[in-house]
């Protein structure tokens, strides 16, 4: 921040040169590790543009994404072998003696995890998996570069406010919480599964006499290709936050370009279809795969809140590790609704937009020497925009999420007060 200040300060009379110090530092500071962490992830090539000439290079990229979707269907596998559910953990079950171990854990063990496979393993994996595979061919795709194109015009469309450069610095901040948020969720997640792992009783099928080392390295193999499925979906559900917070913050700035500074209604007008094809890009590419985590994850939490309340009908032998079944569900509940409220928050910033129109036609100063004819045709522009930001292809809107949270609060109020939160 302190670069792009003396950027503005010393170069304050050319608005070319200062644009240029944003976006370097833009780029420098955010968008060129953003995009090295989506190419740790296999979401894109290794390498930059320049060496993508080199066929030995080209290939070595795509084992690494190969490598990668090994991994995640090394995890779904281990899971299963190990009865390891993400929505509870591993089997738990109360017990005064160690005598319990034994036949009955291994009959309650193949009745809970094989009674379950297709609901609780291959269902669950296939729809994660094939949000991976999603993201990976729609990021990769050919001449995909939505994320710089966006964040450049967005910078740009700052930087003759009268609050640009404070618009910018606060929009650099909030993009790196996204960032700084989903770091968090997988170190918290990480830390969950560990705990729930060295809590539970764990065992491999078809490993019930190997070696201790064999079962060792089964279990650290675990954690680890569960921490890369973490790692997979908080990255590309943090991509569509961060993509509609910088759409959130173009139709913001758009909107305080058109009220603060004379603008040609014809400029204008393109510069919002140029945001309605960027929101469309958002809408129908990149949210199908944030579609598919959330259906797992929505799923994942409400099978574990039901697991905590006692409602399973089936794993009844089995108690939660309370603290970190509570913070495994809320886990689940945060990364679920986050697209939901960014989603909000942009169709919001969009509702906004169609009463800009009136709002010009009431400001006789700015557009004094403007024919009226222009401003009514802003007006009726606005008027008829059909813009929303859109999870299942249904558009997101606040009132919506107001509804669920009031309905769920009432569930749990309920619930309550008919003694299912309250120990017998």
């Amino acid at each position: 921040v302190n670069d792009v200040s003396e950027g503005y300060a010393q170069e304050g009379t050319s608005s070319h040169l200062s644009v240029t110090t944003v976006l370097n530092y833009c780029k420098s500071k955010i968008l060129n590790p953003y995009m090295r962490l989506l190419s740790f992830m296999g979401l894109r090539p290794l390498l930059s543009e320049e060496h993508d000439t080199c066929k030995f290079l080209r290939v070595l990229s795509y084992a690494y994404t190969l490598q990668v979707i090994g991994f995640m269907v090394i995890g779904y596998f281990l899971q299963y072998m190990s009865c390891f559910r993400r929505d509870r953990g591993f089997y738990n079950k109360t017990r005064t003696t160690n005598l319990y171990i034994g036949q009955e854990l291994k009959a309650i063990y193949e009745h809970t995890c094989d009674g379950s496979i297709i609901f609780s393993f291959v269902i669950p994996g296939i729809l994660h998996f094939l949000g991976y595979l999603y993201a990976v061919v729609i990021i990769r795709s050919s001449d995909d570069d939505q994320l710089p194109v966006l964040m450049e015009r967005v910078f740009l469309s700052s930087t003759n406010l009268s609050n640009g450069f404070m618009s910018q610095k606060k929009l650099v901040r909030t993009l790196w919480l996204f960032v700084i948020f989903g770091s968090i969720w997988i170190i918290l997640s990480l830390v969950s599964v560990n705990y729930m792992m060295a809590q539970g009783e764990i065992s491999f099928k078809w490993m019930e006499n190997s070696s201790q080392w064999k079962v060792v390295i089964m279990k650290i193999l675990l954690v680890i290709c569960t921490l890369w499925h973490d790692m997979v979906q908080a990255t590309v559900i943090s991509n569509y936050c961060l993509q509609a917070q910088l759409l959130n913050s173009y139709i913001q700035f758009l909107r305080e370009k058109l009220l603060q500074h004379p603008v040609h209604p014809l400029e204008w007008i393109r510069d919002i279809e140029d945001f309605k094809k960027l929101l469309r890009y958002l809408n129908d590419e990149i949210a199908p795969s944030v579609c598919l985590f959330t259906i797992v994850n929505l799923s994942f939490t409400f099978s574990g809140i039901l697991w905590l309340f006692k409602f399973d009908h089936i794993d009844i032998e089995t108690f939660p590790i309370f603290g970190f079944s509570v913070l495994n569900t809320f886990l689940w509940i945060f990364i679920s609704i986050s697209p939901f409220v960014q989603s909000a928050r942009l169709t919001n910033s969009c509702e906004i937009l169609k009463t800009v129109g009136q709002e010009v036609r009431a400001r006789p100063y700015v557009y004094s020497e403007t024919p009226t004819y222009e401003l009514d045709s802003v007006l009726l522009y606005t008027l008829s925009l059909k813009i929303d930001a859109k999870l299942f292809y249904i558009p997101i809107r606040g009132k919506y999420l107001s509804l669920c949270i009031t309905a769920t609060a009432i569930i749990i109020l309920v619930l309550g007060q008919c003694h299912y939160l309250v120990s017998k």
